[in-house]
């Protein structure tokens, strides 16, 4: 039997014993593991195989998540449709406006940021969950074949989706799936993750 199928019963082992130089050690015997097919003196922990468990659940979770590659392209083909469907609107409400009232045309030639961020948050939030909530995908993760799920691995709902949408424009939410564990801010105020899809 080889150490790490030891290691397997002496995680679990109400007699175990931590050693800094020799990792695990038989609290009994005071040393390395060597039985051959099982412990005679073995003792399962029902806490310390729960924890083990959870932790196990949670890192083969973490472990599929999509690469900040993904993410990166996922975020820069989603802006270009963004960009185009803003265009579609605009010209759309250009022309309405023309038609029906074009004393108010100049309202789309004024210089206003603030107008400008709540116009991009309805057309991104629109975009985002429209496409997300039907389909689990933006553009860009129909691209990169990834997809939105829950952080238990469910389709999520359609709120879910929303709340994930509209997080989305939080200030420099755009930076924040650069970190280690490539999950930006609106992935976890809205409890999703994006995963590759086999």
């Amino acid at each position: 039997m080889t150490r790490a199928e030891q290691l397997s019963f002496c995680r679990v082992c109400l007699h175990q014993k931590k050693d800094l130089e020799q990792g695990i050690l038989c609290g009994l015997t005071d040393r390395i593991a060597d039985f051959e097919t099982s412990c005679a003196s073995f003792e399962r922990d029902t806490a310390k195989t729960e924890r083990l468990a959870e932790r196990n659940a949670a890192y083969a979770v973490d472990s599929d998540k999509a690469t900040q590659g993904q993410r990166l392209t996922n975020y820069i083909i989603d802006y270009i449709f963004l960009i185009g469907f803003g265009a579609l609107i605009g010209a759309a409400l250009g022309l309405l406006l023309g038609y029906f009232a074009p004393e108010h045309l100049d309202i789309l030639d004024q210089e206003n940021r603030l107008l400008d961020y709540f116009y991009g948050f309805i057309i991104g939030t629109v975009y985002y969950s429209f496409f997300e909530g039907f389909t689990g995908r933006s553009i860009g993760k129909f691209f990169t074949k990834t997809k939105v799920v829950t952080e238990a691995g469910e389709r999520p709902d359609f709120g879910t989706i929303f709340i994930r949408s509209m997080c989305r424009y939080i200030p420099f939410n755009a930076f924040s799936f650069l970190g280690a564990d490539a999950s930006g801010w609106h992935d976890r105020f809205s409890k999703t993750k994006v995963v590759p899809i086999d």
